[in-house]
Order: C-alpha cells, then structure tokens, then sequence
C-alpha cells in the first residue's frame, strides 16, 4: 500500500470533513510512517483528528497512539495560546496608532474547520516603512527582542521573538526582497496594500490584512517564491484552497489571471488549484472559476515535488542546495547546471554581507568570505560524495528547473 496516497486520503476528509476511505489493515509501522509524513507537511494535529478514533489505528501499538496524541495536545494547546497572545497584541499595536496588515498565518487558520490543528511556527506583519521605528520601540518595550541593526542599512523584514511567551514573527517592509530578480518584481502587485486593505474579526478581534484579490495573489507569490527556492508543501495549498473557497465571491479570477500571466504563475497556481480537485475534495466551482482550458493541467508532478520536499523544501541539505540552480533558471532562463553553480559560489556582494557579517564590518575580508563560501560548498560536495544513493544538488536542480518549464515560469 503507497502510504503517501493513505495520507493524502486522510488529509482530504480533514479539509472536507467527511470519512477516509483507504485507512483500513495498517500496521504500527504503517502508522508511523504516516506520522513522519504529516511531520514534515507540519500537518499531523489535522490527521491525528480524522484517525484517533479508526479501528486500525487503535489496533496500533498503545504507546505510539498515546505519543501522537499528546503530540497534537501540546502543539493544538501551543498555537491556541500563541494565536490568543498574537491577537491581543495586535490589539495593543492599533491602540498604539500602528496600522500592520497580517498576511497569511492566522488569517489563513482561520479559514479551517479546527483553526488550532493548522499550527504555524509564526506570523507576518507587512508595515509602512514610515511606522517602522515607532513599531521598532512598541515592541521592545513589549518585551521582544531582535539582532543589533546595521546602521544605514535599509532593512526589508526584522524578525522578533519574546523569550517570555514564545511568540515570533517577521515585521516586513516589503512583502519580497527587493534585490531578487526571480520574485522582487512581486512588490508592485502590493504598492496600493495599505490604501486597499480590509478588517476582518478573528477570535472576536478585528484585524488588519490584505483585501481579498491581494491576498490571494500574495499566498501564490509566497508559494511560488519557495517553489524557486527547494520547494513547498501540502499546507500552502491547503491555505491557497481554503482562501479561494471562502473568498470566491470577491475574486474576479478573469482579472487575477491576467495578473498571474503577466508574472509568469498562471499555470502555476492553476495547478495548485487543480491539486485540490484531483486530490483533495474541492472542485472547481466552489473555488470560483471553471477548470482552465488555456493551461496544460497536469499538478501529480507538483504534488510529488511537495510530497517529496516537505513544508518548505528542506528535507535534506542537497535539495535546500538545489536551490542555486532554480533561482539562477529564473533569473537568468538559464537552464545549465554549471552556471547555477557558479551564482551560488559567486553571489552579489550583498548576499555574502549579510551571510557573511565580518565581510560587512571589514570589507577588505571580502575575498576572504567568499573562499569561505566556496570551501563550504565543497566540503558539502564531499559528504554527498560518501552519500553515494542521494542525488546529488545539481540532479535535483535541474530535474526541478524542468518542473519550472512544466508550469511556465521559466521558458523553454
């Protein structure tokens, strides 16, 4: 029995809320390897709750049942608490006269049937530029704290963490960085954010977020943009799903789709889409829009790329290294290996500054950081070699940047 069909099978009747059909006869193992696979989609509080109550998991072995169990308990009871806190701040930060727009995160849980079992490690504040210091001070007297900012250098997102109550999120002044040439151009679809934006309750608070049509163009944005780097999972089309059912009614998809083929997504997201009614117990009509026929449809291939990478494409170091390549097809509709190769020993300058911070505080070191990258990556190239039954990066890359061509974002 294929146990990434067992899963898949689960996870539609949790976003369908109805019976499984194919979870019959399995063993603890089978069981397990069904949990390792949630684990790495961040999805198994959802499946937990469709098969704690199933014969063939409660003939499982007792102590395997209890572990998963307590392990949706903790993560169910953590995000409660943090979307509680999470909330009242926001609450605090409008108090303040601050005005963040949310995007994805809570707003997504929202959208589900059991908010608590879609767990996120954190959220995403999008603020004028202009409110960024007056944030910078509300939250460090909130108890937050971040790294030491580099003076004169234009930030475009801070993370913040309270060591107190755990909450964590990024604060962004642009949505995408600026600087990448694969997605920086994705900014301009949200210059008009903080004039169009709209208020919504959540929890009996309202907050700030995206209208409708941006946020739905901002989760295929933020979708495609790890598809560029290693990948993405399950969980984003499930949020990309859900946000189209619930929003259909303010969704000109006519006009979103002109959008989506002007920034090469269109064939994209309309598989993502098509994921949910091959796979998942949507269809096209309660998504709001007929099933293209100006696009090839064919999403098995991007439903295996995620299986395959996890929540964001880094089940192993090779394909979070892969990565060079993709976004080097993007950039430059390069499909050549060797040339992805050589942007990632020999990145902008920029890029090394900040991965690479004593290149920044002493410039002169700055041939110094980079043979420090290029003797990362081969010591990284040696270990693969020991690794004789992985595929190497550059294998990934490239059978990746044909999945690029499949779904026309880089051309052929």
């Amino acid at each position: 029995m294929n146990l990434t069909n067992v899963f898949i099978d689960i996870l539609r009747s949790a976003m369908t809320q109805t019976s499984c059909d194919m979870i019959e006869g399995l063993s603890t193992q089978d069981w397990e390897k069904i949990y390792d696979i949630s684990q790495k989609q961040q999805l198994a509080p959802m499946i937990y709750q469709q098969i704690f109550s199933n014969e063939s998991f409660q003939n499982s072995d007792p102590g395997f049942q209890q572990f998963w169990k307590g392990d949706t308990i903790d993560q169910a009871g953590n995000q409660a608490r943090k979307s509680i806190l999470f909330l009242m701040l926001f609450d605090k930060m409008r108090q303040n006269g601050l005005t963040p727009l949310i995007v994805k995160g809570i707003v997504c849980r929202d959208l589900y049937p059991n908010p608590d079992l879609r767990t996120s490690n954190d959220e995403d504040l999008y603020i004028p530029r202009d409110q960024f210091e007056k944030m910078d001070e509300f939250l460090q007297a909130e108890g937050f704290m971040r790294e030491e900012l580099i003076k004169d250098k234009v930030y475009q997102e801070v993370p913040y963490q309270n060591p107190r109550n755990g909450l964590y999120f990024e604060l962004h002044m642009d949505l995408f960085p600026q600087e990448s040439g694969a997605y920086g151009h994705f900014n301009q679809l949200f210059e008009d954010a903080f004039d169009t934006c709209m208020e919504t309750e959540i929890q009996g608070s309202k907050v700030l977020t995206l209208n409708p049509k941006q946020h739905f163009l901002y989760l295929v944005c933020h979708s495609l943009k790890h598809f560029l780097h290693s990948g993405f999972g399950v969980r984003q089309a499930c949020d990309l799903l859900y946000f189209a059912k619930t929003y259909h009614d303010q969704l000109d998809f006519h006009e979103i789709r002109d959008i989506m083929k002007e920034y090469h997504m269109d064939s994209f997201a309309m598989n993502v889409l098509d994921i949910g009614v091959c796979y998942l117990g949507f269809t096209w009509e309660e998504l709001g829009l007929s099933k293209p026929s100006d696009v090839e449809i064919d999403c098995t291939s991007l439903l295996d790329d995620m299986l395959d990478g996890g929540i964001f494409g880094q089940n192993d170091m090779n394909r979070i290294h892969s990565a060079n390549i993709t976004l080097n097809a993007a950039e430059n509709e390069s499909v050549n290996a060797a040339s992805g190769i050589l942007a990632s020993l020999f990145p902008e300058k920029e890029y090394i500054k900040t991965n690479y911070p004593y290149s920044r505080n002493y410039p002169f070191l700055l041939p110094v950081a980079y043979l420090h990258r290029i003797f990362k990556y081969l010591t990284h190239r040696k270990t693969d070699a020991v690794n004789a039954g992985e595929k190497s990066s550059a294998q990934i890359g490239m059978e990746r940047v044909k999945l690029l061509e499949k779904y026309k974002i880089v051309e052929k």
